[in-house]
């Protein structure tokens, strides 16, 4: 089952939304990503948050909207629980929007939800115009990027990190977190491939000529 959560970062596109929502069984805005599905012309399945960011005006034309309202004093993120619900639902497959953009701990915090996910058995990913980012669970496979630019950052300490297809390969290296060295890579053959033994390795994929 796949589910598109929509967060408060930076908007996607309308077209971009659109496009994962028709690709969805389960629509759920976070918090102010109601804004964005309501410019898209989209209607969420599901509201999540405490509300304290959306507009009266708009939360009054999605009353009838189911809505799952969470105290202001928490110890979650609206993101954290549109996660949970999602999952909780039976979600497998789980695409965010909007998760980037604007306080850069937020970002760090929706960054977070890959590992959360893949500790709850789901595989989710972060997705805008020009960007995919995700945890690499074991292996990760890029078909026709030649070109493309791949940073590879862990949370803490990846082990075994084995790149080939890269301008910078590697060979059972040791990423941690005092030293970038996986910034800005790009892929060299028609197919990379990105393999982690052990740890939380993300992958930020940047698409060229991608778009909304």
């Amino acid at each position: 089952m796949r589910a598109l959560i929509v967060l408060g970062g930076d908007a996607p596109g309308e077209a971009l939304l659109r496009r994962y929502a028709a690709d969805s069984d389960l629509l759920i805005a976070a918090d102010s990503g109601l804004a964005a599905f309501n410019r898209a012309g989209v209607a969420p399945d599901l509201l999540v948050g405490d509300m304290d960011s959306v507009e009266p005006s708009l939360l009054a034309r999605y009353a009838h909207t189911p809505q799952r309202r969470l105290n202001p004093v928490k110890d979650d993120t609206d993101g954290v629980d549109a996660l949970d619900v999602a999952i909780a639902r039976g979600a497998t497959q789980i695409a965010l929007l909007g998760a980037l953009g604007g306080r850069i701990d937020h970002a760090l915090a929706n960054l977070m939800l890959l590992v959360r996910a893949h500790r709850k058995g789901a595989r989710a990913e972060i997705v805008t115009e020009s960007l995919r980012a995700q945890r690499v669970d074991g292996e990760a496979r890029l078909l026709g990027a030649k070109g493309d630019t791949v940073s590879l950052l862990p949370l803490g300490e990846a082990r075994g990190v084995t790149l080939t297809g890269f301008f910078y390969p590697l060979q059972d290296a040791t990423l941690g977190s005092a030293h970038p060295l996986g910034v800005s890579n790009v892929v060299v053959q028609d197919e990379a491939v990105v393999y982690v033994r052990e740890g939380d390795l993300l992958m930020f994929h940047y698409v060229r000529g991608a778009g909304d």
